[in-house]
This record gives C-alpha cells, sequence and structure tokens, in this order.
C-alpha cells in the first residue's frame, strides 16, 4: 500500500513524537548533590559514605529508576566534600548548583556543613533535605532570629529535648548522687554555647555546679580541674570534648584516683572509633543517642529498619560499626524520593511543596515538617559498653523517657 505524501508525514510523526515520548521516559534521571564531610576533623560523619548511597540508590536504578508520575527516572548522584569547613560546604554547594546543575541538593554533619549549603539552596531556589544539625543551630542566623526557609527542609533532634534528655540521665543515675556536678566546657563554640544552655538548667535542678571557667581546648595538663573536682567532691561530670582531650582527661583523672560516678560527655562519644582508640577508660561513659538500631521506624524506600540498616553496613563492610549518621543519610533520601513520587514530577516548585507536605515514617523515626521547615527527631540516652561476647565496643541505649519510641536496650550503669 502506497502512503499518500501527507498520510506519511502524520504517521512519521506520530512515530516521532512516540519515539520522542519512549525516549524521554527512558532519559528521566533525577541528578542529586549531597555535600558531606569526607576530609577535616568531621570526617567521622562521612565514614559511611558512598555505601548509603549505593546501598539507596542501586536497587532503585536496577529496578529501572524511581517512579514518577508515568515515568522512571534513574538517579545519579555526587558526593561533594564540605571539607568540614562552611567556607568548604559553600563552595561544594555552589559547585553543585551552578557548575555541575544538579536537581536537588542533600546535606549532613554540623552547622559547619548543612547552614552555608541551606542559604544556597534558598538563594538559588533548590529543594533541599538537610539533617545531623541541631534544629536551632540551623534554625537561627547570627542575629538570634529564626531564617525564613522554604527550600531547604531540616530534621535532626532539638536543644530543649537535648537538655530535657540529660537532665534525665542524671536523674536516673543508680542510686542517685550529692548534686555536686563538674564541668568540662572548653573555650570553643561547643563549650560556650553548651555552658550556656546547661548552667541554668543544672542549677535548676538544685545541683551545685564546679565550673573551672572555659578552658583552651588542647590543654596538657588537667591536674588543676581534677583537684578543683576532687575538693567539690564531684560526682557527677559533664561537658563537650573532642576525643584527644576526652582521652587525656580521663588518663589524668585515672592517674590521680579521681573516678566520678557519671560521665556525661557529647561531641567526643558520639562515633565507635574514638571510643575504641580511648579505651576501657571510655567504657561506661554517657552522652546523647542521636541515632541507633534502638530508633523506631521503617525506610519507605528499602523496607529495612534501623537495626536491619545497621547490620546490613557492618555486615558490607567487616570490621567497619555503623556510625549514627547512616541513619539521617539514609533518611534523607527517603524524604527526598518521597516528595518527588508525591509531586508526580521533578519539578522544582512541586517537589518544594511536596516536601513540606510529608509525613513520613523513616529509620531515624516519623518525619513531619512544621510551618518552619523542620521536623524534630527522637533522640535516647547511650552508654557505651564492652560485650565481651561480640568482642566490641557497643552502644546500649540506657534511657528513653524523653522518647519512649527510641527502644531501651540496657539499665545505666555507675561509671566503673
Amino acid at each position: 500500500m502506497k502512503l499518500s505524501s501527507k498520510l506519511a508525514l502524520l504517521v512519521s510523526g506520530s512515530l516521532m513524537v512516540a519515539s520522542g515520548g519512549v525516549l524521554a521516559q527512558e532519559q528521566c534521571t533525577i541528578k542529586i548533590g549531597r555535600v558531606v564531610p569526607i576530609t577535616g576533623p568531621l570526617a567521622d560523619y562521612g565514614k559511611v559514605t558512598p555505601w548509603v548511597d549505593k546501598n539507596k540508590v542501586d536497587p532503585i536504578n536496577a529496578a529501572g529508576g524511581l517512579a514518577v508520575g508515568d515515568k522512571k527516572c534513574k538517579i545519579e548522584y555526587e558526593i561533594y566534600d564540605s571539607r568540614s569547613t562552611t567556607s568548604g560546604s559553600a563552595e561544594a554547594a555552589t559547585r553543585a548548583i551552578l557548575q555541575d546543575k544538579v536537581d536537588f541538593l542533600l546535606a549532613q554533619g554540623t552547622p559547619d556543613t548543612t547552614n552555608a549549603p541551606s542559604d544556597l539552596c534558598e538563594r538559588h531556589k533548590m529543594p533541599c533535605v538537610t539533617g545531623n544539625t541541631p534544629v536551632e543551630a540551623w534554625l537561627f542566623g547570627p542575629d538570634g532570629k529564626p531564617k525564613d526557609y522554604d527550600y531547604t527542609h531540616h530534621f535532626f533532634f532539638s536543644v530543649p529535648d537535648l537538655v530535657k534528655n540529660h537532665i534525665g540521665m542524671i536523674k536516673s543515675l543508680p542510686g542517685g548522687f550529692n548534686g555536686s556536678i563538674g564541668y568540662l566546657y572548653p573555650n570553643d563554640p561547643d563549650g560556650t554555647v553548651f555552658a550556656s544552655l546547661f548552667d541554668p538548667a543544672f542549677k535548676e535542678a538544685g545541683w551545685k555546679p564546679v565550673d573551672p571557667g572555659r578552658f583552651a581546648q588542647g590543654l596538657p595538663d588537667f591536674s588543676a580541674i581534677i583537684n578543683q573536682f576532687r575538693r567539690n567532691r564531684v560526682e557527677v561530670v559533664t561537658g563537650v570534648l573532642a576525643p584527644p582531650d576526652l582521652q587525656n582527661f580521663l588518663q589524668q583523672a585515672a592517674q590521680a584516683g579521681f573516678k566520678p560516678k557519671m560521665y556525661v560527655i557529647d561531641k567526643g562519644t558520639g562515633y565507635p572509633e574514638p571510643m575504641k582508640a580511648i579505651g576501657p577508660a571510655g567504657y561506661g561513659i554517657v552522652s546523647v543517642n542521636f541515632w541507633s538500631p534502638a530508633f523506631p521506624g521503617t525506610s519507605k524506600f528499602g523496607g529495612y529498619s534501623a537495626q536491619e540498616l545497621a547490620d546490613k553496613y557492618e555486615t558490607a563492610n567487616p570490621g567497619r560499626q555503623y556510625t549514627p549518621p547512616l541513619g539521617y543519610e539514609d533518611a534523607s533520601y527517603d524524604i527526598l524520593f518521597d516528595a518527588i513520587q508525591r509531586a508526580g514530577t521533578t519539578d522544582r516548585e512541586a517537589v518544594r511543596k511536596a516536601l513540606g507536605q510529608t509525613n513520613l515514617d523513616t529509620v531515624t523515626g516519623p518525619v513531619k515538617f512544621n510551618e518552619q521547615n523542620y521536623s524534630v527527631q527522637p533522640l535516647g540516652g547511650a552508654q557505651w559498653r564492652y560485650d565481651e561476647a561480640q568482642k566490641k565496643l557497643i552502644k546500649e541505649n540506657v534511657y528513653n523517657e524523653v522518647y519512649p519510641s527510641v527502644k531501651k536496650t540496657a539499665d545505666m550503669q555507675i561509671y566503673k
């Protein structure tokens, strides 16, 4: 049968449209930039990279891509090193947005890595999900006023919950204590902020602070502080220390025969590798638990629990233990993918709107953003123990009264 030139043109055009539709579906790609500390003092946050990315993305791509409306979109991701600094994270986010033209951005790991990318996402109208930074440290600007976020959505624990959690842990110390509480807050941003937050709360609880003042980070000799604690019969020591300072203090305290009933120390106690380096002196130290296998929830894109995610990581990485950012990095992908699917498109404005309507179960617990674009996540109280059966250091969740949904895995013990 011979087609007329007009009919042939119509058929040809129809085939081109059909072909173009198939081609568009096959070429549908979502490019995600992820800013995370790979080098520098915050590198522990990036230790699960790129395993967590491959674990989340590879199965989706193997199944043909993420279902978005009537399309299936392949996922591409690019890791950008924040170098553990504000300037490094700003450079990384700028390169991702302007040079590499990613579709969406994820940023994880303290204000140094989350805050500059958040500001840039607002400027360039880029939907962004951030985490692993206390809500208030992300929300408030240098002027002390909350920022207005439209495109960035943040999830992590809040400072009021942290204070309530620490006071509750101290009150749950077996046998109680004499009310004399010693401070280990250095003269750095963390030490200054933590002292200003906890000092009034501890006094309100009726405890007597023994405060040697803000000392220099890297202090080689803690003997004056230890002697002050001993004179005042300090039974609980609380602070925020980098691993080298914590190790130094504990060694000198042991040599001086000073052993309180409880150490509540943040910062240097969140990760297994630094705690392994400290050794037996670190067994029994208590800190905030911002993620562990004890957390509630299930991954939408993976179907695993927090425990199953941690087990999966350790099985795939023999000799390595999970780190707390694992849960938040996994959940960041879930939050973004869920929003894209509900939007039914990769259009930025549609995804931004869908992010604001998030109500999702994740391995960090339920995520639901409020009118200021943040979701407050659960926390618990961690205590490091050496498990003889497993022959490794493990983190037990020993306090859950602030968030009962975080499973209690062991009873708190006095520091030995």
